[in-house]
This record gives structure tokens, C-alpha cells and sequence, in this order.
């Protein structure tokens, strides 16, 4: 039978504190003349107008290589579904000169090989005894 003994509470958690044996290299922290200061944002800017300048050129190379594979994508889709229509229309073509007789024949065959095959599947059960 099952005693229902009360369950004890769980410690409170300790919370320790590891001093960081580096100082902090975080510049932003450390206080700064007002040329010092001057010096730093204009060299920011210096450096942001780079980034904006390289994204510029980023964004236009972008735009280009877009450009091109969304039309040569398109070429080649056009060329395969124009090669599709093209097969049907090759194969519509050669069944309805065949007849319905030979073309009855081979749906048959068709389907006595897909029945065939489909159902069956090869599982292999490995078992371990003690």
C-alpha cells in the first residue's frame, strides 16, 4: 500500500556571483573627451557611408544576377513545357494510329505489372533472443 508521506520543500537556490578576472574591453564604458568623442563619431560616419556605399553596390549586383536567372528561367521552363507538349502530342499521335486493340493489350500488361509490383515490398524482421 502506498504511504502518503509528505514531500520535503526543495532547498532554496543559492545564487553565487565569479568576479570576471578581465577587465571589461568595452569601449563605450570608458569616459571620453569631447575631441575624443568627435574623433570617434566622425570616424563611425567615415565607416557607416562605406557600408552604405558597398550595400549599394551589393544590392545593385543583386538585382542584376536576379534579373538574369528570372529570364533565363524562364527560357528554359517555356522549352521544357513546349518539349512536353510537343512528346504528348508525339504519343497521342503514335497510340491513336496503333488502335484500340493493341493499345488494350498493352494497358493490361500495364496493369497486371503495376497490381503486381505495387502490393509487394520486402521487409526484413530481425529479432534477438536471450
Amino acid at each position: 500500500m502506498n504511504r502518503n508521506l509528505p514531500v520535503p520543500a526543495a532547498p532554496a537556490p543559492r545564487v553565487i556571483h565569479y568576479v570576471h578576472p578581465a577587465p571589461a574591453t568595452d569601449t563605450s564604458l570608458l569616459l571620453h573627451g569631447a575631441a575624443e568623442l568627435a574623433t570617434r563619431r566622425r570616424q563611425e560616419q567615415i565607416l557607416y557611408a562605406r557600408w552604405l556605399a558597398r550595400r549599394a553596390v551589393q544590392t545593385e549586383r543583386d538585382r542584376k544576377v536576379r534579373r538574369f536567372w528570372l529570364g533565363f528561367g524562364a527560357v528554359v521552363g517555356t522549352a521544357v513545357v513546349a518539349g512536353l507538349v510537343v512528346l504528348g502530342w508525339l504519343a497521342y499521335h503514335a497510340i491513336a494510329a496503333v488502335g484500340t486493340g493493341l493499345l488494350g493489350i498493352a494497358a493490361a500488361v500495364a496493369l497486371v505489372a503495376l497490381l503486381g509490383f505495387a502490393g509487394h515490398r520486402c521487409v526484413t524482421v530481425i529479432q534477438h533472443w536471450h
